[in-house]
């Protein structure tokens, strides 16, 4: 277990924030059972365990700290609850049968998971839950695996044309495919920890009070600065093209597939990030001139080289260029050599966007984030 491992301080400030957002429940509910809003949950957890916060790239992780992959979860009530979502995949599964549905799902979870810990080094794998009941919180712990796919066996007489339920002998799935959403039921759950939760029965003037007790406006304004100037540099790019029909696709002989182009014969590991012009115009002076070598961080913090080239600075390049497509093609997602990259393939994973964040001029970090992390970045960060 992870939290059991952790320093009791560490443990307590993690249960006294848990409760001091509860405390603000009735802001958003009438209800007396805790409120925890789940990006809150995953930035508590990861502030005071000093984690690693992978939340907003959509991996199967949404922490991790050293080799461990933590899936953060809160919830009231059923413990049958949603662990992946596969809407883009829908023309692949939306008329198999009840046994090649559940496989074939199971495939595609299993493969996300995989390349999750490939992609961040992650040897094993946790869910962390915060169950929420009245005036309490709960914390539980629970595994983490593969669905295994040789002991698949659907149970019957429970599902309905919309729903099927399915067990690998360890753990109770179920698929919607109205929603497209496969579920787990978190059963034979142990309590690791619970706690009291004081919901503040007017929690609009604690709010009000908290702000007229700021007697430094000057020092508030001069912390409020300081938070701006951490904020972090950050711009995201698809991997993948939309055509004029609006059909995603991913072409075949440059980008992921560079070392598929005419001309000179090509190592297979040679790839690039496309950088299209619509982007460029958008964070222009985010990176160096073109040429210029920078250092890139990948997500289990290998350092490499990289520069953006080609003609008006297309690309996004490691230096030697088939650095980046080693790790990606080879270590991450396995892939023998010459194999094309499709948009299928990156629904499959999960994965459709690079978040580049900038440490200063000359250090940057990559990290890979879902299909929809495009239009989700700029919405929360383009006004």
């Amino acid at each position: 277990m992870f939290y059991e491992k952790q320093p009791e301080l560490e443990k307590n400030q993690y249960k006294k924030m848990l409760s001091i957002i509860g405390n603000l429940t009735f802001l958003f509910s009438e209800k007396n059972t805790p409120y925890l809003p789940y990006r809150a949950h995953e930035n508590i957890f990861c502030k005071y365990f000093n984690a690693e916060n992978l939340a907003r790239f959509d991996c199967s992780a949404d922490a991790k700290k050293a080799n461990i992959g933590i899936g953060l979860k809160t919830w009231i009530g059923n413990n049958d609850q949603k662990i992946a979502e596969f809407g883009r995949l829908r023309e692949k599964f939306k008329d198999l049968n009840e046994i090649d549905l559940a496989i074939t799902i199971s495939n595609y979870r299993n493969e996300r998971i995989r390349i999750t810990k490939n992609m961040y080094k992650i040897d094993e794998m946790i869910y962390h839950i915060i169950k929420r009941i009245p005036n309490a919180m709960q914390i539980i712990e629970y595994s983490f695996d593969y669905i295994d796919i040789n002991n698949i066996k659907i149970i019957k007489n429970r599902g309905n044309i919309n729903n099927t339920y399915y067990t690998d002998g360890n753990h109770t799935y179920h698929f919607s495919k109205s929603k497209n959403t496969l579920y787990m039921l978190f059963d034979n759950c142990i309590i690791l920890d619970q706690f009291d939760v004081e919901i503040s029965t007017d929690p609009y003037n604690y709010l009000m009070n908290i702000s007229e007790n700021q007697v430094d406006s000057n020092h508030s304004n001069q912390k409020y600065n300081d938070i701006i100037n951490q904020t972090e540099q950050q711009i995201c790019i698809k991997l993948y093209s939309t055509k004029s029909d609006g059909t995603n696709h991913v072409y075949p002989k440059s980008g992921l597939n560079q070392w598929n182009a005419d001309g000179r014969k090509r190592h297979p590991d040679e790839i690039y990030i496309p950088y299209p012009k619509s982007d460029r115009i958008l964070t222009a002076g985010f990176f160096p001139n073109s040429d210029c070598i920078f250092n890139l961080k990948l997500p289990d913090n290998t350092l490499i080289k990289a520069k953006i080239c080609q003609q008006d600075g297309k690309a996004i390049m490691s230096n030697p260029n088939k650095v980046l497509g080693n790790w990606l093609l080879r270590n991450v997602f396995n892939l023998p050599e010459f194999t094309l990259i499709t948009y299928e393939m990156l629904c499959k994973f999960d994965i459709g966007c690079v978040i580049f964040t900038k440490e200063n001029d000359d250090n940057y970090r990559i990290d890979f984030a879902n299909i929809q992390a495009y239009d989700d970045f700029y919405q929360n960060n383009i006004n």
